[in-house]
């Protein structure tokens, strides 16, 4: 009886351990089903394949201990990269030809559209003020915080809307060198030992600070 008791229990912890683990990616395997992996990344997450082609995603340990952010958006996000083909020899050739931007706003979307679907809103609006406040600062070919929560909203919104650099003017201020007069007075002896002294203006370089307005591109949401 002690030992079936034991067997019992045993199976239940392992059930428990089991189910717990398959929450930490809870919505993950309605999207694509591939294994995930969680070991220190440096891009925090990453679509990979391994030696033998297997498709898989790779997550760093702080990104699943950040209950801020939203894991699930993360997720799909990776699952995206695989489904659209991002992983693949030609995906690759793109994004290093300059299709970095291009392939990370694909795979907000199509996450955007699958955690719509699945009714997790949340995880979607906590995802668009994350990338908002990063601001329109971008790197290494992403697009800018700004561009991703705005292309999430026209995702998941389902409007008629698109991503456009429109020019915006600004007020900026620039340092002119400009040339100005002012008065000075020599003094000294000439060669016949008169002496005395002499108004006159000297030409001095004067830097000025002026306004000056300026144009620049910024990208907004336009809907129709």
């Amino acid at each position: 009886m002690n030992t079936l008791i034991k067997s019992l229990l045993v199976m239940v912890v392992l059930s428990f351990a089991h189910n717990s683990q398959a929450q930490m990616f809870v919505g993950y395997d309605a999207f694509c089903g591939l294994p995930v992996i969680v070991g220190s990344d440096p891009q925090q997450a990453t679509a990979r394949t391994d030696q033998f082609g297997q498709k898989f995603i790779h997550v760093d340990p702080a990104v699943m201990a950040d209950w801020s952010a939203s894991r699930i958006f993360v997720l799909a996000h990776e699952c995206a990269h695989h489904l659209l083909g991002h992983t693949n020899g030609l995906g690759q050739l793109e994004r290093f030809h300059g299709g970095t931007k291009k392939q990370e706003l694909e795979a907000d979307c199509w996450a955007a559209e699958a955690l719509l679907n699945a009714g997790q809103n949340f995880d979607i609006t906590r995802t668009m003020l994350e990338h908002a406040n990063q601001g329109h600062f971008s790197s290494n070919g992403y697009p800018s915080g700004q561009e991703r929560a705005m292309n999430i909203a026209s995702c998941a919104g389902g409007s008629d809307c698109e991503l456009v650099e429109m020019p915006e003017e600004y007020m900026d201020s620039e340092q002119v060198v400009q040339q100005q007069q002012i008065p000075c007075q020599h003094c000294g002896c000439n060669y016949f030992g008169q002496c005395g002294c002499q108004h006159q203006l000297d030409i001095v370089p004067n830097v000025v600070i002026i306004p000056v307005k300026k144009v620049r591109y910024v990208t907004k949401q336009v809907c129709q």
